[in-house]
C-alpha cells in the first residue's frame, strides 16, 4: 500500500494546561505541531495502572522531549514519572510486576560515571514505591521491540545482527572491524530488494533475542545471562525491515515459546507478499533444537499479528491472494497441540487488524474499518457470532485487563486519543475523568464536527465521506473548498486525530472540508476495496467528481470557483490525473505523487503492488497496456491547473523523479507551479520543524488562488508564517 494511514495519539492531563495558546480560537499548525504526542499505555499486571511515553516538540529550541507518565486507572489520575529534558529521553515503557517499570533510556542519566555511561539507549527500571531508577541492560548494541513474559521472567527483544553471529558482541566487533578496514563507500546487490520505505537493505537483519531476569537480594532486577538470538543461523528477519514493530511476535502465556512474523527467505520478496507464521521454543540450551516451524506455509500470502490465547491456542490474520498487501484479514485459530488450523468468522466482510481475547479464550476482540470508523468487536470462537461494541471514532490499544474489561483509547476528527473501558457484561462504556478534562480545554479551539456524506457514485453503488464545516462558519458568506484526497489507494479517511493531513488545520483556515472514501477505500466490504484493481483512474475518479458535485449542490454557501484539491501518495496520483480530466479546481497541491505508472514499478520498492494494481509486470508488452492507461504522464499536455509539489529525498516507495518529472511538466508549459523538496524526509513528513513548514508551504499556496481579496490571508497560514521565521 503507497500510503500508510496516520499514527494516533494518547492525551492525558500532564500537559492540558499547556496546550492551548491563550485567546487562541482557531487550530492553526504551530498548534498541532506542539501538541505532546504521547504512545499507547501499557496496563500493569494487576490492571491498575497503565504506563505511557509522551513527547513533545518546543518550537523555540527546535527541540523534542520525551518522559513517561502514569496512569492511575482506578483513580482516574496521571502522574509524571520521569522529567522531560533535552538532554535525554525515556521510551518504550513496559511492566516487570506491578512495582517495577522498564524503559529505553537515552542520554545522560544524571548519575552514573560518565566514563561508563553507554553509549547505546538501554533498559532502565523505575521502581514506582520509591521512585528509584537504576540500569538494566549493557547489550553492546542498539536493541528495541521489547517484551516481557511476566511467568517465565522472559525478556524478548530486537536487535539488528548478521546471520551466523550467536551474540550481540560479535556483530559490534564485525561492525568496528569493517568500519576500520573498509576505505570505499561501495554497496552491493545481487537481488530485490535494494531498499525498502526508507533504508537500503543491508547485510544485518532483525533477529529475536531472549534473556532471562531475576530478582537481587537488593530487590533489584538484573539480567542473568546472555541474549539466545532465537533466529541465528535461519535467514529470517523478525520484526520485518523496516517498519516492523514488536507486533510480530508474540509470547506464549507460558514463556516457553515465540510466535513470531517473517517473510519467506526467497529472492521474490520484492514482488510477492508472502509471509508466515513461525513457532520458535526459547530455550536457553543450545543443546536443544530450536529451529522455528512454520504454521501456515502452505498459503502464498500475507499473515499478520500472532497472538496467544488460553488453551495453547494461537490466533493470527491471514491474506489469500498472493501479492496484495490490501487483501482481506481472515482469522485463524490454530491449536498448537493438535496443530490443526480453524478459520473464525470467514464470511466477515471485514478486515480486522488488532486483536486481544478474554482470559477463558472464548471470545476475540478486534479492531477493524467499518464506514469512517474503526470500531471494536466481539467474536465469539465457538458460535462465530460477532457483536459490535463500539460505534463511534477510531479504538486502538486494546488490552483486556484482569476484570475481564476492555482498556482502550478512541479518538476521532474533533478530539485526540483519550482512554475508555468497554465492560462486557454491562455493555457500557466508560470515560475516564481526564477526557472530560482534555475535551473542556479542546473547546478553546473551534474544532468542527465532521459530518458523514453519502451519496450515488460508481457502479451505481452508495459512497461515504466526510465534510467539516470551515470554523468559525458566517452565515452569508461564501466558502472555498479544500477537497482531500486519501492514499493507499486501499485507505481510508476515517473519524481519527492526526498530526499530518488533519482537516482541523484546514477548516481553521477557512475552508470547508470534503473527504470522499472512493471505491477502493477500506472499511466497506472487501469488493468495494478490490474494485480499484487495474481501474486507478475510472472508479474513484468518478466518486470524487461525484462527491464533489454534491457538496457543492448542499452547501449553497461554498464557492464552487475555489476548489483546493489536495493529496499524497495515490492521492498525489489523482491529484495529477485530475489536472488532465477536470476542470472543477483551481489550484491543486500533490504530495509525492505518481507520475509515470511504468516509470514507478522500474524505481519503487514493493514491486507487488504495481503488479497487482496494474495486472502483471509491463516487462510484457501484453500488460503495459495496463499501465500506460492510467498514467498522468499520458494527458500531461492537458495540464492547466496551478500545482504545488512536494517531494521527500528519502522516499522508496514513490522515489524524487516522481515529483521531479510533475514539476518538469508543469514549468515547461508555463503553468503556475512550485517544488518543495525535504532531502530528510521519506513517504511522509515526520520532523516537526518540516511539519511547520508543510503546513506553511502548503496553506500559502492555496491561499493564494482561493482568497477573494488580496491580503485577506489565514490565521493558519500567519501562524506558520512567523513561526517559521522565528524558528530561523
Amino acid at each position: 500500500m503507497i500510503f500508510l494511514k496516520s499514527t494516533v495519539l494518547f492525551f492525558s492531563t500532564s500537559f492540558i494546561l499547556n496546550m492551548v495558546v491563550v485567546g487562541a480560537k482557531l487550530l492553526t499548525p504551530s498548534d498541532l505541531i506542539q501538541l505532546p504526542r504521547p504512545g499507547v499505555p501499557v496496563t500493569s499486571p494487576n490492571g491498575a495502572l497503565a504506563v505511557y511515553a509522551q513527547s513533545s516538540y518546543n518550537i523555540t529550541e527546535g527541540k523534542s522531549v520525551s518522559n513517561l507518565y502514569l496512569l492511575n486507572i482506578n483513580e482516574n489520575s496521571v502522574e509524571e514519572l520521569t522529567k522531560p529534558s533535552f538532554e535525554a529521553s525515556d521510551s518504550e515503557p513496559f511492566f516487570l510486576d506491578n512495582d517495577h517499570v522498564a524503559y529505553m533510556h537515552h542520554g545522560d542519566n544524571g548519575k552514573e560515571d560518565k566514563e561508563n555511561e553507554s553509549t547505546v539507549d538501554q533498559l532502565y527500571v523505575l521502581n514506582l514505591k520509591n521512585k528509584d531508577s537504576y540500569r538494566l541492560t549493557d547489550f553492546p548494541i542498539p536493541f528495541g521491540n521489547m517484551k516481557y513474559n511476566l511467568e517465565a521472567k522472559l525478556l524478548a527483544f530486537s536487535a539488528s545482527v548478521y546471520n551466523e553471529m550467536k551474540t550481540l558482541k560479535e556483530t559490534l566487533e564485525r561492525d568496528q572491524y569493517i568500519e576500520a578496514n573498509k576505505k570505499d563507500t561501495a554497496m552491493v546487490f545481487d537481488e530485490l530488494m535494494v531498499r525498502h520505505w526508507d533504508a537500503y537493505v543491508g547485510e544485518k537483519k532483525n533477529n529475536l533475542f531472549v534473556v532471562s531476569l531475576s530478582v537481587n537480594k537488593e530487590g533489584k532486577y538484573e539480567v542473568s545471562h546472555e541474549p539466545v538470538n532465537l533466529l541465528k543461523d535461519t535467514g529470517f528477519e523478525c520484526p520485518a525491515f523496516p517498519l516492523g514493530d514488536a507486533s510480530d511476535y508474540a509470547i506464549s502465556p507460558d514463556g516457553s515459546q515465540i510466535a513470531f512474523l517473517a517473510k519467506s527467505t526467497a529472492k521474490d520478496n520484492a514482488w510477492q507478499t508472502t509471509s508466515h507464521i513461525y513457532l520458535v521454543p526459547t530455550t536457553i540450551d543450545e543443546s536443544n533444537d530450536r529451529k522455528p516451524r512454520p504454521i501456515n506455509d502452505d498459503i502464498p500470502a500475507a499473515s499478520s499479528s500472532p497472538h496467544f490465547i488460553a488453551d495453547n491456542q494461537l490466533v493470527y490474520f491471514q491474506m489469500y491472494t498472493p501479492q496484495y498487501e490490501s487483501d482481506r484479514n481472515r482469522i485463524v485459530l490454530y491449536d498448537m497441540e493438535k496443530q490443526v488450523k480453524k478459520l473464525v468468522a470467514g464470511q466477515w466482510d471485514r478486515s480486522p487488524h488488532e486483536i486481544a481475547s478474554s482470559h477463558d479464550g472464548k471470545t476475540l476482540y478486534v479492531t477493524a474499518e467499518d464506514h469512517g470508523r474503526n470500531k471494536i468487536f466481539a467474536i465469539n470462537i465457538e458460535t462465530e457470532s460477532i457483536d459490535t461494541l463500539t460505534e463511534e471514532g477510531y479504538a486502538t490499544g486494546l488490552t483486556v485487563l484482569p476484570t475481564g474489561q476492555i482498556f482502550y483509547g478512541s479518538s476521532s476528527m474533533k478530539h485526540p486519543v483519550a482512554p475508555y473501558i468497554f465492560d462486557p457484561s454491562s455493555k457500557e462504556i466508560t470515560r475516564f475523568a481526564i477526557e472530560d478534562q482534555l475535551q473542556k480545554k479542546l473547546e478553546s479551539f473551534d474544532l468542527v464536527d465532521a459530518e458523514d456524506l453519502h451519496f450515488i457514485g460508481s457502479l451505481d453503488e452508495t459512497v461515504h465521506g466526510w465534510y467539516l464545516q470551515p470554523a468559525g462558519y458566517e452565515q452569508g458568506k461564501q466558502y472555498p473548498v479544500a477537497f482531500l484526497i486519501h492514499g493507499g489507494p486501499q485507505g481510508a479517511w476515517n473519524d481519527n486525530w492526526s498530526t499530518r493531513w488533519n482537516p482541523q488545520i484546514f477548516a481553521g483556515a477557512g475552508y470547508a472540508v470534503v473527504a470522499i472514501n472512493f471505491h477502493g477505500s477500506t472499511g466497506y466490504g472487501q469488493a468495494f476495496t478490490d474494485s480499484i484493481g487495474e481501474n486507478w483512474g475510472s472508479y474513484p475518479f468518478y466518486d470524487l467528481e461525484k462527491g464533489l458535485e454534491y457538496v457543492l449542490q448542499k452547501y449553497s454557501y461554498l464557492d464552487a470557483k475555489r476548489v483546493a484539491g489536495l493529496g499524497a501518495s495515490y492521492g498525489g496520483f489523482m491529484v495529477n490525473w485530475i489536472n488532465g480530466h477536470s476542470d472543477k479546481f483551481k489550484v491543486l497541491v500533490n504530495h509525492d505523487g505518481v507520475f509515470s505508472t511504468s516509470q514507478v514499478f522500474y524505481t519503487t520498492d514493493e514491486l507487488y503492488f504495481s503488479e497487482k494494481e496494474f495486472g502483471g509486470t509491463p516487462i510484457l508488452p501484453k500488460n503495459r497496456e495496463g499501465y500506460e492507461q492510467w498514467s498522468p504522464a499520458n494527458f500531461v499536455q492537458n495540464w492547466k491547473t496551478p500545482t504545488l509539489v512536494i517531494h521527500g529525498g528519502k522516499d522508496f516507495r514513490l522515489t524524487l523523479g516522481e515529483g521531479l518529472s510533475t514539476f518538469t511538466g508543469l514549468q515547461r508549459q508555463g503553468i503556475p507551479s512550485r517544488l518543495v523538496y525535504f532531502p530528510d524526509e521519506n513517504h511522509w513528513v515526520l520532523k516537526p520543524a518540516n511539519s511547520l513548514r508543510w503546513h506553511k508551504e502548503v496553506l500559502d499556496w492555496i491561499n493564494k488562488y482561493t482568497m477573494e481579496e488580496e491580503g485577506q490571508g489565514l490565521q493558519a497560514s500567519t501562524n506558520a508564517a512567523l513561526l517559521y521565521q522565528q524558528d530561523r
